[in-house]
Parts: structure tokens; C-alpha cells; sequence
């Protein structure tokens, strides 16, 4: 009998079994699914043969991507070489998939190993305690996934209200077009969220990125004139612009943003990405304005150096999306974690595929100065220095496995000296000094200080919202070499 035969048999008896049956290659691709598998999922299973049945790969907006990857096995399978775990495939709400037991079997070792799947009831599961974590983590995850198939970065993970919250309003978001305020801490990978929803709520849409601390009204119009061209071309066009630090934007080129804005009416949308909402005062948090001026109004922060023009609040006011940070989620940190293994795992950075215990009591104290960014570093490092598939504190970071929560205060004393308000305390010193000996002539100061009259301007802007004491009045002359009009 050929060796062509007794595959045909072997696969003749597999699809009169009515146990569904799957095999996954080394490459963690699907090569067989039996009848049994097909009358389960309730489909042509032809279609699912070579898609990836990795947890964490990367998944397309195809469905059935995703439904294969719910076939994956559980983490720690090529270590025990067997493992169960209660399968739940991805549907849709016209089509709901039962879950079932399902006993993984690693055939082979190293790189060439094949994995056998079969359905049914066994009562001999006994896994150790740390695979059952690692496998009720995955429920969630696949869960998480399923549900928020069209919005699943993985920073969206979490079981918490705060993480919970977001989802909603993110939700919400991806199914309207109007414009977003996202606020963030630094490093919670608050952009790519961003640019999901873009291509959700608008899809094919284009988009112009700028870094809103380093623009004036110029730069901004040079950076944005591929949309604004398209705009103009034609009445029907659309576009978006998201800003980075917006709220650190220089207030002129907020303004000429409002106008951009408004002079397209609806066609130009603006997601704007700020800072932590946390740092807004309780008038902004309010949706109020503080008047802190004659001329203009902003929604100002703690720093001086964020503040919002009020025109763009109320555009922002549209809809927001507040993602607090870490260490305010400790409950979230398991499940990101555990995702980001998964797609470190998957894109093969190294054989680590689970956390130990004792690693997730190491991350759930550590405070994450650097957020979600630092958190998808750490897991990469982990994967790759791990030299089994269960990860301990040993492979993470200096900085984490070094942790001790008692170093919490004097890492606050350290942060809480800012290099960049020291700098701006001392240049506005400078200033202040140079506008004292040219006698109120900020043009002759400009000069002394080798800076442009306009920066200068700016800088006593500042002041003036910190204090209610007005700047020097400029003193008149009669002679034109005082610059005052340069």
C-alpha cells in the first residue's frame, strides 16, 4: 500500500469520526480540519487550510483570520506536549459557534513538531496552575478579540470600568465621522488607537500628521497642503488632520487651525491628541473656559506650557477619549501583558510564551513611568531573553526585576524636577531682564537676546497668564532706530 493510500484512509476515518478534528503544521498553519470540524464551525473548511493558528498573530479584517487563530493551542503545549483547553471560535450575531473541550497533542519536537487537536469530553485534565491562568487568560483574550474585532490594538485590552469606558467611547468613534480629542499619558500608544479609528470611521479618507509643539501658522499650512489642495479640488473631497500635542500647539497656529477648520466646514476633521486629562484644572475637566485675557480665551492645564484655544475645545468637545494610565489599571496589566507575549510569541522573537506567576507580581507593582510603550518593550525583551516557554521576573528589564515598591518616593523626587521648566523659568528671566535694560522696548530686547521680536512676544504671553502684574509698558520715541514697529 502506497503512502498515498494510507493518507486517504487515515483521513477517511477522521471525517466518520463525529469528533471535530484539526492539525497544525510546525509553521502554526492549519493543514487539516476534518467533516466533523466543518458541520461544528458550520463551514467550508477549505477555507480556513494555511491560515495561522498562532495566538496573538496578527489578524486581517477577514474574518476567518480570526476565526483560525481561535483554534491555536494553549500556551505551554511544547513543554507538557499535551494540553486541553475549552475552545470558543469566533462568530458573528447571525452565527454563534458552541464551544467545546479540546485536547491538543504535540507530535514531534523542536521546529518539526505537529499538533493534533481533538474535540470531546475529558475528565484526566490535571494542568498545573500556571497553565490554567495562562489558559483562562487566553479565554479572555479571544473573547476581547472577538468582540472588538474591528478596533483591537492591543493597547484596548483590559477588564477594568477605565478600560471598559474606553472601548465604548472608542466604539462610538469608529462608526461616527466628527472630530476627536484624545487625551493620554505619554508612551499609552494613544496614535495608533487613533488611526484605527480613522480607518474605521472613515475609510480611504486621507491624512495629514503634524507635531503640533513645533508649528506656527505657516509650518502648519506647509505640512497640511496635500489634503488642503485635495479639499480645494474638489467639493466633495474630505480629510483629516491629527495633530500631535495639540495642547502644547502655540496658540497662533491653533487659532489659524480653527479657521482651516471652519473654512471647509464639514470636510476637514481634526483629531487632536493631548495630554493626560488628569492634568487639566477643574474648570477644563468641567468643559468650562477661563477667561485669561482681554483678547482671548483658552482651557489652560497645570503647565503653562499646554493650554487649548477655546474655539478647538469646542471642536474637540465632540466626542473624547480619555485612556488613563497604568498604573491607575493594575487590574488591565495581566491581559496586556499576556497579549503582547502572544504577539511577540507569534512574529517568533523568541520561545517565551507565558507568564509565571511571580511575573505578573513583578508588573502589577512596577508604576510604569512610560506606560503601555515601555510595558510592549519590557514583553519584547522578555520573549526574547526567556530560554523556556515560561517567563519569570529574571527575563525582564533591569528596571523591573530591580523594582521595589518602596523605591516609589524617591522615583517621585526625582520626576518631580522638570528640566524643561527649569530652562523656561530661566529664559523668561532672561527676558524679563533684557526688556528692563532696552527700557520696555521689546524689539531692542529682541535684539540683545539674538531671538525674533515674535518669540519674545510669545514668551510675555506666557507670563501674563501666570500673573495678573501686565509687562512693561513700551516707552514711546520719536526716533525710528528704536525698533518698536521692526
Amino acid at each position: 500500500m502506497t503512502s498515498g493510500t494510507k493518507i486517504r484512509n487515515l483521513m477517511r476515518l477522521l471525517d466518520a469520526s463525529d469528533a471535530p478534528v484539526w492539525a497544525i503544521d510546525p509553521a502554526g498553519k492549519l493543514v487539516y480540519l476534518s467533516a466533523a470540524t466543518a458541520r461544528w464551525l458550520g463551514l467550508d473548511v477549505e477555507r480556513l487550510l494555511q491560515r495561522r493558528a498562532v495566538a496573538g498573530s496578527p489578524v486581517s479584517n477577514d474574518p476567518l483570520d480570526l476565526l483560525a487563530a481561535t483554534l491555536s493551542p494553549p500556551p505551554g503545549l511544547k513543554h507538557r506536549g499535551t494540553a486541553s483547553l475549552r475552545v470558543q471560535p469566533a462568530g458573528d450575531a447571525k452565527h454563534r459557534i458552541d464551544p467545546i473541550d479540546v485536547r491538543f497533542v504535540r507530535i514531534g519536537s523542536g521546529e518539526s513538531g505537529l499538533t493534533i487537536a481533538i474535540g470531546g469530553r475529558f475528565s484526566d485534565r490535571v494542568p498545573d496552575e500556571e497553565i490554567a491562568d495562562a489558559a483562562i487568560v487566553r479565554q479572555q483574550l479571544d473573547a476581547w478579540r472577538k468582540k472588538h474585532a474591528s478596533i483591537a490594538t492591543v493597547a484596548t485590552a483590559g477588564v477594568s470600568s477605565s478600560a471598559k469606558r474606553m472601548r465604548a467611547r472608542i466604539q462610538v468613534a469608529a462608526n461616527v465621522r466628527t472630530h476627536l480629542g484624545f487625551f493620554a499619558p505619554a508612551g499609552a500608544s494613544c496614535e495608533s488607537i487613533a488611526l484605527r479609528v480613522h480607518q474605521q470611521s472613515a475609510p480611504r479618507e486621507p491624512i495629514a500628521i503634524v507635531d503640533g509643539p513645533l508649528m506656527d501658522p505657516e509650518l502648519l499650512d506647509a505640512s497640511i497642503v496635500p489634503v488642503v489642495n485635495q479639499l480645494a479640488n474638489s467639493a466633495d473631497s474630505k480629510a483629516t488632520i491629527l495633530v500631535r500635542g495639540l495642547d502644547e500647539m502655540p496658540l497662533d497656529a491653533q487659532r489659524h487651525l480653527v479657521q482651516l477648520i471652519c473654512s471647509y466646514n464639514d470636510r476637514l476633521r481634526l483629531i487632536g491628541l493631548c495630554s493626560d486629562q488628569s492634568n487639566l484644572d477643574a474648570s477644563a475637566c468641567e468643559g468650562s473656559l477661563a477667561n485669561v485675557g482681554d483678547r482671548e480665551m483658552v482651557i489652560g492645564l497645570k503647565s503653562p506650557q499646554r493650554q487649548i484655544d477655546a474655539a478647538l475645545a469646542d471642536l474637540l468637545a465632540s466626542l473624547t477619549v480619555n485612556i488613563e494610565p497604568l498604573a491607575s489599571r493594575v487590574e488591565d496589566i495581566p491581559l496586556l501583558a499576556a497579549a503582547l507575549v502572544d504577539t511577540h510569541h507569534a512574529a517568533r522573537d523568541g520561545v517565551g510564551e507565558r507568564l509565571s506567576r511571580a511575573a505578573i507580581d513583578a508588573l502589577v507593582t512596577y508604576p510604569w513611568p512610560n506606560d503601555f510603550e515601555e510595558l510592549d518593550a519590557a514583553m519584547r525583551h522578555a520573549v526574547r531573553n526567556a530560554t523556556r516557554e515560561s517567563i519569570g521576573p529574571e527575563n525582564f528589564p533591569l528596571a523591573i526585576r530591580s523594582f521595589r515598591p518602596g523605591d516609589s518616593l524617591a522615583r517621585r523626587k526625582v520626576q518631580s524636577v522638570s528640566l524643561d521648566e527649569m530652562l523656561e523659568s530661566f529664559e523668561l528671566k532672561m527676558i524679563k531682564s533684557a526688556v528692563e535694560i532696552s527700557d520696555g522696548n521689546r524689539a531692542a530686547a529682541a535684539r540683545l537676546l539674538g531671538i525674533t521680536r515674535s518669540r519674545l512676544l510669545r514668551r510675555l504671553d506666557a507670563v501674563q497668564t501666570e500673573s495678573s502684574t501686565p509687562p512693561p509698558r513700551p516707552r514711546k520715541s520719536s526716533s525710528p532706530s528704536d525698533g518698536e514697529s521692526a
